[in-house]
This record gives C-alpha cells, structure tokens and sequence, in this order.
C-alpha cells in the first residue's frame, strides 16, 4: 500500500515509470495503477536503464527498484542508480523491505552500508516496511520534506486507510531501539548465512549469489522444487518453494529465509536434511 501510494501520488499520464524486472508486485502494480509510461529494464542491467531514461521525453521520471531483490537476495547498485537518477533529473524510489533493520549501520538499512555515500540524494524517496525486521505492523517512507508533503496530501492508500493503531507505534518505538543497539544480532544472523553457503556448496543445486538473509537455492523444475519443500517441511523445516510465475519458467527454487533467532544447530539441521535429499 505504501509502494502504491508513493508512486502514484508522484507520477501520471504524462510521466514515465523505469523498473527493475524483478521488483515486487507491489511495484508494479503501483506502476500500472499511476498510469505512467511503464519501461521495465533486464534485472540489474543500468547500461540499458541509462538509453531508456535518456530517450524518453516525460514530464517526470521515477525510477522503482527493489533495494533487496525478494525472490533472488540480491543488492540493487544504488549508489549507481542514485548517479544515473540525479543525472536524468528523476527521482528513485527504493524498496527497503528486506534490507530496513538487518543491512547498514545500526541497521539503517541499504542506504547505509559501507559502500554507500548516497543516502543524502534529494532524489530519493526510501520506502520500508515495519512487518519484517521491526517486527510490527505497516510501513513508513522518508524523503524529502516537499516530498514527504506531497504524499500526505495525495497518497490516496495512505488518505483512505484507518490510522495505525497507536499500541503498534507504541511497540515500534521499542523495536527501533533493539535494531539500533543489538549490533549482535546482525553478527548472528551474518555467522548464520556463512555457514549456510559453506555447508551447501556440495549439492548439485546451487544458491544464487546472495549475501542477504534470503538465500535461494535454485532448483529449476517445479515439481522437483515443491517434493523438496514438502519433505522439508515433513522434518519440521519450513522452507518453502518459488515457482512460476512468482518466478522465470525453469527457475523454480527453495526461498531459505535466516534471522538472527536461528542458531548454529538450526543452520546445521537444514543443510543436512538437503545434502540428505540430494544424495536420495
């Protein structure tokens, strides 16, 4: 709701729309309800984001993107798109979702990781949602104060929606605290993805490049990606598994999610089970 209240307060019949292939849904379906030109660019591929946003003639330009890709753990390069955005004169808008509280200093977020000098870009809008890492309920959006004005007053999901009850806003100010101070928990969880991706590398299906906590293992058919799933979840082990359309046909795969309550011997459980089935 925040991603479609962003985008369509921002952008029109006139303006035009430049997103990652594989955003969220929320993304796109915010992109189609706008109304705006919709240009969708290969995954991660600026070289042709670059001759879209310089051929076009739209009033206003908005760049989507994911910041951590949902289905594939991977990070957008956003200090590049932040360059091109500011170059083409548009605004980028990020979906923090899965790096808000687990990724950058103090949690922060993507924006501010080490290799990020960006985060003070006027032309970013950051979305994140409260749901995952702060562990409530909803969603926030922080951008510049014109911005920020204008989303008040014409984000219709955000006009037309009940107030977020104040317990939740009470409970959020506590999470914010914990992700702010529990420096060891982001230390957890990164033990728990390395010995993850070290105990895994012997299967014949292999995770995609990932230094998130979703780490997917790709599996390819279908059939074979749900029958893992199943005997998984049949050890206790809920990993579930992506197929078409959430993803390409013959990319089906096994969406392992970490978090820092997983322990060593959680980690250990799961990849013996799959090194189990693998060699069944």
């Amino acid at each position: 709701m925040a991603n479609i209240g962003a985008v369509t307060a921002l952008v029109g019949r006139e303006d035009a729309i430049f997103a990652d292939k594989l955003n969220h849904a929320s993304l796109n379906d915010a992109a189609l309800l706008s109304r705006a030109r919709f240009i969708r660019y290969p995954h991660l591929d600026l070289t042709k984001l670059e001759k879209h946003l310089a051929a076009t003639d739209a009033r206003r330009k908005l760049v989507i993107s994911d910041a951590v890709f949902s289905m594939e753990g991977d990070i957008a390069p956003i200090q590049q798109l932040v360059a091109l955005c500011e170059r083409y004169r548009a605004f980028l808008l990020l979906d923090d979702a899965h790096g808000f509280g687990v990724l950058g200093q103090q949690g922060r977020g993507s924006l501010f990781m080490l290799n990020q000098i960006a985060n003070h870009s006027p032309n970013i809008v950051y979305m994140a949602t409260l749901g995952k890492a702060a562990g409530v309920f909803g969603a926030f959006i922080a951008a510049q104060a014109e911005i920020v004005e204008t989303l008040i007053q014409s984000a219709r999901s955000y006009i037309y929606t009940t107030a977020t009850p104040p317990l939740l806003s009470h409970a959020l100010l506590a999470s914010l605290k914990l992700i702010e101070q529990d420096e060891w928990r982001r230390e957890t969880l990164a033990r728990n993805i390395a010995q993850l991706k070290e105990g895994l590398q012997s299967l014949p299906w292999k995770l995609l490049p990932s230094n998130t906590p979703i780490q997917p293992l790709l599996i390819g058919d279908s059939n074979q990606a749900v029958q893992i799933s199943q005997r998984l979840r049949e050890q206790g082990l809920l990993v579930p598994a992506i197929r078409p359309p959430t993803v390409p046909q013959g990319a089906a795969r096994l969406r392992i999610s970490l978090s820092a309550a997983h322990q060593s011997q959680d980690v250990t459980r799961l990849t013996q089970a799959l090194l189990e089935l693998a060699a069944s």
